[in-house]
């Protein structure tokens, strides 16, 4: 089964922001004609700026530099990376500055956007952007969005977790790496930069590790 098949946590949380969208639609009809001026305001707005970080992640691409990383094609880029940029033709982005970081941390950062594409993150993330576009100023879809983000980093380190990478040291990567990211439109970080999201995620990883090793013991 694809690998974007098997993680059901990110879309349980994309369904619920598909289906919280035609049911918050319904209570349009009985909004003042204010307030829908100003929902259209917000709309434009959104689009505006999804066209401008747009532009900008296509500038920024043309300064990339193609090179290979172990084996795999990748982008170098002097302000973006670690992370999987595009949307219909999705590349894995590399900062500049992986050369002088060990052999094992750069195999880590390949290995986990490759999960990345794999999973199909970036069109996940541009479905659920879209969904916030058609209702920006709905505060419950954005709670939804943060949970589906969430999810999506955890379903992806249960993969790296499940290829056999270890515990100790995907931590470690994520901690020194993941603040780099800069975040255009279009980019798939390879970590969400907050502290508390990141021990929330160890103390999940853990006890997943923990419980494949109960498993192995037991068989």
């Amino acid at each position: 089964m694809p690998a974007w098949l098997q993680s059901r946590r990110r879309w349980l949380w994309f369904s619920a922001m598909a289906v919280w969208v035609p049911l918050s639609l319904t209570l349009l009809p009985a909004l003042p004609a204010q307030w829908k001026l100003g929902c259209a305001v917000l709309v434009v707005a959104m689009l505006l700026t999804l066209a401008v970080r747009s532009v900008q992640l296509m500038l920024h691409r043309r300064r990339w530099q193609a090179t290979m990383l172990l084996g795999r094609p990748v982008y170098l880029s002097a302000f973006l990376g670690p992370c999987v940029a595009g949307w219909l033709r999705p590349c894995i982005v590399m900062p500049a500055w992986l050369s002088v970081i060990p052999a094992q941390e750069q195999a880590l950062l390949l290995a986990h956007a490759q999960c990345r594409l794999r999973a199909r993150d970036p069109q996940l993330l541009a479905a659920a952007y879209a969904l916030i576009v058609v209702m920006p100023w709905n505060l419950p879809l954005w709670w939804l969005l943060h949970r589906l983000r969430f999810a999506i980093e955890v379903d992806c380190d249960a993969r790296m977790l499940a290829l056999g990478h270890g515990l100790k040291d995907y931590v470690a990567v994520l901690r020194r790496h993941g603040q780099y990211y800069s975040g255009l439109t279009g980019a798939a970080p390879f970590a969400q930069d907050d502290p508390r999201t990141l021990r929330q995620r160890r103390s999940i990883m853990a006890r997943q590790a923990q419980a494949r090793t109960v498993a192995a013991n037991l068989l």
